[in-house]
């Protein structure tokens, strides 16, 4: 799996800490890790959901 330099990492944490705010300008790889930060915050966690929207439209493209 991708691991992304710290500064960039840094930078995804911030932009998706607020499990209520939507992300934006998904990649596959920020899709990825949104959901490994935000796995197991239940069915309210809009991060997460629309990570997992993105990864899940993307698997059906292929």
């Amino acid at each position: 799996m991708y691991a992304p330099p710290p500064d960039i990492r840094d930078l995804w944490l911030a932009d998706s800490r607020n499990c209520a705010g939507e992300p934006t300008d998904l990649s596959y790889d920020r899709a990825r890790f949104i959901l490994a930060v935000h796995a197991g915050h239940g069915g309210g966690c809009h991060q997460y959901l629309a990570a997992a929207a993105y990864c899940f439209r993307r698997t059906g493209e292929r």
